[in-house]
């Protein structure tokens, strides 16, 4: 998908009996398509082929015959079984880009193992840091989806680079478990640097304080204190000058190990005003801070609008479908946005187009 907002020409295979099966992950549905499947699918063209028959197969060796890149997520060893894996493919077009994402990787003893990404959330430790002692926690979307993508569209393009040096393609491979654990620094780098040592279970940052979340009077705020800089600034907001020179609290250091009595002490100060109060005196003091909001208060903030950041496309059977934008914007031009396909929307044109007739089973 962020390669086709960047102008790709996409095109999704698709298998016969449901397609993707993200289209059936709901509610929410509009008309027969899943909320989800709308939100990851624009800028692509459906084509529906059945990979366990020949012509099927043989129609998309074609296609990679014809394309700049092959994005593929099968578990290691089926593309191998299929007869379109990297080595076969490139035989056959040496400029093609090839892009494996899985699970865990296309070696190792979990090479096999399927790849969700509660299942990888699990194993890199996030749930357990999400739920701050009091137990496993999921990320509320799925991060490590989500980052794998981000990875494998980065390297695609790097490998798409060195091709107008090189003249060859290449295969990329991006997992899900090393995304995540890639995306960690702050619950990584502990542990690496000190094993014995452990990660604060909180949900405040672990090495930055005072980085969260802070009661108010009527609710809670985010604020972030990351330098000493702000942390005077913060200081003075609060009207609290002394933290300032005190040796528990002066540097971040010294307010990591006095965290508890830090955080009681700002908790009894921020208790006293609501949290539109203390948004508006952080502000004033330039010290970072936010309200807490729902994700529908978050599309409908005027930062969130000024920045159109929420786009809208013409379905064919929908009418108007609304999403997030892409966050990539460019001086002096526009990224695509067309709308998700239905199953099999494209299918005939493109075998057409690039296979000279539709396969027959």
């Amino acid at each position: 998908m962020m390669l086709g907002d960047l102008g790709a020409r996409v095109i999704k295979i698709e298998e016969p009996e449901g397609g993707d099966e993200t289209r059936h992950w709901g509610p929410p549905f509009l008309g027969t398509e899943s909320a989800y499947y709308l939100a990851l699918n624009r800028n692509k063209e459906s084509v529906v082929l059945d990979l366990k028959h020949e012509s099927g197969l043989a129609a998309v060796q074609r296609l990679a015959c014809a394309s700049d890149v092959v994005v593929q997520n099968f578990r290691p060893g089926v593309v191998e079984r299929l007869g379109i894996d990297y080595q076969t493919l490139e035989a056959s077009n040496p400029r093609l880009v090839y892009a494996s994402i899985s699970g865990f990787g296309l070696t190792g003893p979990d090479r096999t193992r399927p790849g969700y990404d509660l299942i990888v959330q699990a194993m890199s430790g996030v749930l357990l840091a999400n739920g701050a002692g009091a137990g496993p926690v999921k990320t509320c979307f799925p991060v490590a989806d989500i980052l794998a993508g981000q990875f494998a569209s980065q390297a695609i393009l790097a490998a798409l680079l060195e091709r107008q040096t090189t003249g060859r393609g290449n295969h990329v491979e991006v997992s899900l478990y090393e995304a995540l654990l890639a995306c960690m620094p702050n619950l990584t780098s502990p542990v690496l640097s000190a094993p014995s040592g452990s990660i604060p279970q909180t949900s405040n940052h672990s090495s930055i304080v005072p980085y969260g979340v802070l009661r108010c009077r009527d609710g809670s705020i985010a604020v972030g204190v990351p330098n000493n800089r702000i942390w005077k600034r913060f200081c003075a907001a609060l009207e609290q000058p002394q933290w300032q020179d005190d040796p528990r609290y002066s540097v971040n250091g010294a307010r990591h190990k006095n965290r508890e009595s830090l955080m009681a002490a700002i908790e009894r100060v921020t208790i006293q005003k609501d949290s539109a109060e203390w948004l508006s005196i952080l502000d004033r003091h330039h010290v970072p801070s936010g309200p807490l909001l729902s994700v529908a208060e978050a599309l409908q903030h005027p930062q969130v609008r000024a920045r159109q950041a929420v786009v809208s496309v013409d379905h064919p059977k929908l009418g108007q479908v609304h999403m997030v934008a892409s966050p990539m914007r460019f001086q002096g031009r526009t990224l695509q946005y067309k709308h998700p396909p239905t199953l099999g929307e494209n299918t005939q044109d493109i075998l057409e187009e690039f296979c000279s007739a539709q396969p027959k089973e």
